[in-house]
């Protein structure tokens, strides 16, 4: 009972250790930093699947955010202007037409870091009467200073933006603390604040954190240097990820010509968020975002998503994009791990499903890619949520992990017989020869039991094959009991076993022999046809390896097959002992 105890704690330590030992690997090679790049390749893909209308069950491409209104530059209407930059006077009108109409707030995406004449005073004007007009200016690397007055009454927002190691922009910038520790906001931060000032929503501190912000519905948290799939990223000032709502077809467009021509709908501005900026790549620095590999998108369209990310999620509860803790991470991979290995297991039993071996393998291909779709499926819809969660990292732990099982379970079929859950015979030549040349360094004994059930030819005859495979099992079930834990048994032949003893001479084998024997008889398996005893039997040859120059595990084989040959030919349902004499007599 308790050696049966040991060998099933024994099989199932090895099955519990699998899931954590692989997801550990697993861990460890995410922190190295060696997925990134391609969990953010799968961050990127979550964009592009949003923002398609072939996803109907999923999701809905998001409408078109009421709240902005974009007036770009493009190529043609610079070659229509004749100018760029624009002068003062022109850019003083441009405001002027928008002012008309009440916006809420203006963004002035564009650099005025020293006059453009000629107009210079009414530019100036307008800066100085224009209390929701929004500068930009440059902080980080080659400054670029801000237009005098506006950074004088302190509207004025950076618009440096944060790129990955692929020159990919997927977070946010939202504030700096500048050399002379003055705290700086971005351009998109001051715009969608000022937006929000008329719906009485300003930013607070979390009571819960030092470092999250409360705006409205939104509740802002900085990243850390390891935040999601990030490794050890430069996370200096305030960021957040970046939750595009998508390009310049996510926002209502119009070009600076209609607006001078005044050729739009009535009171588009009112009341709006008015974001004056260049799309043309002559003018305007384009970066790539997720939505792109080859097209890079303007500057003013990436700030367009920095604004409306904050007034979405203050206004609409639109979730922000968030990362778990390490340990959560940690487990969320843990436990696909642990699935793989689960279905793999349950999959590859072979009481499992009583099909045949090519349909077995089928489904257990089939069920591995579906677990894999479901692990993405997850990911994306946690995604939608607005959640960032690990995805290749638990998919290679969930194929790792099966590929595992599948090459120890063909490593199990190549090495143990099927019915008796014992090894085979090509598993017992190559611990024989292992044991031996163990034995013979450290000067010791092998030994080895031949066993052959007696009368096993009439006992399936009578009772039938099933009946026979049952009592097969029983027998191998019973020696495996019945010997030490250092001790190997195998099926050696049809009915034959064998059972390897390293270290044992020949008269502790004989006594175990002996003991099997008696197990056997005890199992109480009726067998009428037997000419031996009522129920099943065995029959055993013991030999032992001289520590001679001459031995070798094949002549131990001899020698215990000639033991046997004898154990028939006496009876039956005994042990015999090879020596010489035995050879004499044959």
């Amino acid at each position: 009972m308790f050696k049966a105890l040991t060998e099933k704690l024994a099989q199932w330590r090895k099955k519990l250790l699998l899931p954590p030992t692989i997801a550990g690997l697993v861990i460890i090679s995410s922190l190295t930093g060696i997925l990134e790049p391609l969990e953010l390749l799968t961050f990127d893909q979550f964009f592009r699947w949003r923002s398609q209308e072939n996803f109907p069950f999923v999701t809905v491409p998001e409408k078109i955010d009421p709240r902005i209104v974009i007036i770009t530059i493009d190529e043609s209407d610079i070659i229509t202007l004749k100018q760029w930059p624009l002068s003062d006077a022109k850019l003083a009108q441009l405001i002027d037409i928008i002012k008309q109409e009440n916006p809420r707030v203006i963004g002035l995406n564009i650099f005025r870091d020293f006059p453009i004449k000629p107009g210079t005073e009414a530019l100036n004007h307008v800066f100085r009467t224009t209390p929701n007009l929004i500068g930009i200016e440059k902080v980080i690397g080659d400054v670029i200073q801000p237009p005098t007055i506006l950074s004088q009454l302190e509207q004025v927002g950076f618009v440096d933006l944060v790129l990955d190691n692929d020159g990919k922009v997927r977070r946010d910038l939202v504030s700096i603390t500048s050399q002379e520790f003055e705290q700086k906001l971005s351009f998109s931060i001051t715009l969608a604040l000022t937006y929000l000032n008329k719906e009485n929503i300003f930013p607070q501190l979390s009571n819960s954190s030092k470092d999250e912000i409360i705006i409205g519905k939104a509740h802002l948290f900085p990243l850390d240097k390891k935040a999601g799939n990030y490794i050890n990223i430069d996370n200096g000032g305030y960021q957040i990820l970046l939750n595009y709502r998508g390009g310049e077809e996510s926002f209502q467009t119009i070009s600076i010509l209609d607006v001078f021509n005044q050729q739009y709908p009535q009171n588009l501005f009112r009341d709006r968020l008015v974001l004056i900026g260049g799309t043309a790549a002559s003018i305007q620095p384009s970066f790539f975002t997720p939505y792109h590999h080859s097209y890079p998108t303007s500057g003013t369209i990436i700030q367009a998503n920095a604004i409306n990310q904050i007034l979405s999620a203050a206004l609409d509860d639109r979730p922000l994009l968030k990362v778990w803790s390490d340990p959560l991470e940690w487990l969320w991979i843990f436990t696909w791990t642990t699935t793989g290995i689960i279905l793999t297991y349950l999959l590859l039993n072979k009481d499992s499903f009583q099909y045949n071996t090519l349909i077995k393998w089928g489904l257990f291909i089939l069920s591995n890619f579906g677990l894999g779709l479901l692990l993405i499926g997850s990911s994306y819809l946690l995604f939608l949520q607005g959640w960032w969660v690990p995805t290749l990292a638990p998919l290679i732990a969930v194929v790792g992990s099966s590929v595992i099982v599948m090459v120890d379970k063909w490593k199990y079929l190549a090495m143990f017989d099927t019915l008796t859950q014992v090894p085979n015979r090509l598993y017992f030549d190559k611990v024989l020869e292992q044991t031996w040349l163990l034995n013979q360094l450290s000067r010791r004994q092998t030994s080895l039991i031949l066993c052959d059930v007696d009368h096993f030819k009439e006992y399936n005859d009578t009772y039938g094959h099933p009946a026979g495979d049952r009592c097969l099992q029983k027998i191998a079930h019973c020696i495996r009991m019945t010997i030490r834990r250092s001790d190997f048994v195998a099926r050696y032949g049809g009915e034959e076993f064998a059972v390897i003893l390293p270290k044992t001479d020949t008269q502790e084998a004989k006594r175990i022999a002996q003991r099997i024997v008696e197990q056997v008889i005890s199992l109480n398996i009726l067998h009428s046809r037997s000419s031996t005893n009522n129920y099943i039997t065995l029959s055993c040859g013991v030999a032992s390896l001289s520590l001679d120059d001459e031995s070798s595990p094949e002549v131990l084989i001899e020698q215990a097959d000639i033991a046997l040959y004898k154990a028939k030919e006496q009876g039956r349902n005994r042990v015999i002992i090879y020596d010489s004499s035995l050879v004499a007599e044959s």
